[in-house]
């Protein structure tokens, strides 16, 4: 990833470096002070305040190319302030600004640690496309991943939401690269890709599990609506009152969510442990179903570095003997 650049990292995403001339549409707009993140112009104002902060930064990055955040000096005059865990973190806060406004990049990772660098030494040039042109190419896009989706799934898609509008849906609807739909028993309308109406996919026996953030499920609502399992994030759930687990992964086995599985890895000893594991009510139970849910699993482990994998006691009662 970092050493062919084929990815970069913004604030919320991990994102291909080939869709930068899209995102920096937005960039562009927070360079001249649009940005709804940023409380009615704050970031603009704090770093104004705090230009020597802003110049360390950037001298440092320009003299030794790429940096951890405990390289740089506090020299903020106006500490940043904040009801959450931001609060007096001026140099992390300059870093993610100069991250939003497209000045600074991660270069790379030391033991998990973000190196920072200049992003006009690290990542290509390029130049924003219009507006226009963004918008009606996340609208595209969002449609084709989701397949059938209202106007608010597409701008509920994570990564693209932001460029999608309604003009953008309409003008691929009159050019007939979007069709209208009707779902019996859901409001509407739905759209489609009129390209995909007219191929007939190929089911998937693939089994694997999806992120907690994966864009598939990441919409709760629609993924309840599809699928018919409730699923949400745990994290900050109090641990006696977790059902699914603290990082629940959604088991995909063929096209359907059949399950949950909580992983969480023991670095020091090369072991992944599944601490919650839960079958959907009307999931297969069958010997052939639990063979593919353990190689996803072991898919994961081996992309994790880990060479073991622990089940919770009892997991063959979640199975029928067949």
């Amino acid at each position: 990833m970092w050493k062919d650049k084929a990815l970069y990292e913004t604030i919320s995403f991990i994102l291909p470096t080939s869709d930068r001339p899209l995102h920096e549409v937005h960039t562009r707009k927070v360079r001249r002070g649009f940005d709804p993140a940023s409380r009615s112009g704050r970031m603009h104002t704090w770093m104004k305040k705090n230009e020597l902060l802003r110049r360390d930064v950037i001298a440092r990055l320009r003299k030794h190319g790429s940096l951890p955040l405990t390289a740089f000096e506090d020299r903020a005059v106006d500490s940043w302030t904040s009801s959450g865990w931001t609060a007096e973190r001026n140099v992390s806060q300059m870093l993610m600004f100069l991250l939003r406004l497209g000045e600074v990049s991660v270069g790379g990772r030391v033991g998990g640690k973000k190196m920072w660098t200049l992003t006009k030494s690290w990542l290509p040039r390029v130049r924003p496309m219009t507006a226009k042109a963004a918008s009606r190419g996340a609208t595209e896009r969002a449609l084709g991943a989701l397949g059938v989706a209202t106007l608010r799934d597409l701008q509920l898609y994570y990564a693209l939401n932001r460029h999608v509008n309604e003009e953008a849906l309409a003008a691929l609807e009159r050019e007939g690269i979007a069709t209208r739909l009707t779902v019996e028993g859901l409001r509407g309308p739905y759209f489609a890709l009129t390209s995909a109406l007219r191929q007939r996919k190929a089911s998937s026996d693939r089994t694997t599990l999806l992120s907690p953030f994966d864009s598939l499920i990441i919409n709760r609502p629609r993924t309840e609506l599809l699928f018919g399992m409730r699923y949400r994030m745990e994290i900050y759930v109090p641990k006696h009152l977790r059902v699914r687990g603290f990082w629940a992964m959604p088991i995909l086995h063929d096209e359907e969510l059949i399950g949950t599985v909580d992983p969480k890895v023991d670095r020091e000893r090369g072991r992944l442990e599944v601490m919650t594991f839960r079958l959907e009510r009307d999931a297969p139970r069958d010997r052939s179903t639990r063979r593919s849910i353990e190689a996803a699993v072991e898919d994961l482990a081996t992309f994790a570095g880990a060479t073991d994998v622990t089940w919770p006691k009892g997991i063959a009662s979640s199975y029928s003997r067949r």
